[in-house]
Parts: C-alpha cells; structure tokens; sequence
C-alpha cells in the first residue's frame, strides 16, 4: 500500500512553501548583491520543483 501525507500536514507544506516564496520576493526587492538574488532564484526554482 502507498501511503499519502495526512491533508493536515499537506496544509502544513503548502503554507510554508507560500511562506518561502513570500520571503524570496521580499529578498528580490531588496538591494542585494547580484549572485544573491541568483542564489535566491535557484532556491525559488528548487522549491517550486519540489511542489510537482
């Protein structure tokens, strides 16, 4: 049998996955050094690929 995530815990996940991202956004508005919004970018896009 394969066994799936509670829908609690999935709330949980998707609630900081939107936590994660709203951070990264407010990082890109800030005035940073370029290779830390690039590393910012990466993590975003990592993230995202985990979602899928």
């Amino acid at each position: 049998m394969s066994e799936t995530k509670p829908s609690a815990d999935a709330g949980a996940d998707k609630a900081l996955d939107e936590r994660i991202a709203s951070l990264l956004r407010e990082i890109q508005k800030e005035a940073v050094p370029r290779r830390l919004l690039e590393l910012a970018r990466e993590l975003q896009g990592a993230l995202n690929a985990r979602k899928r």
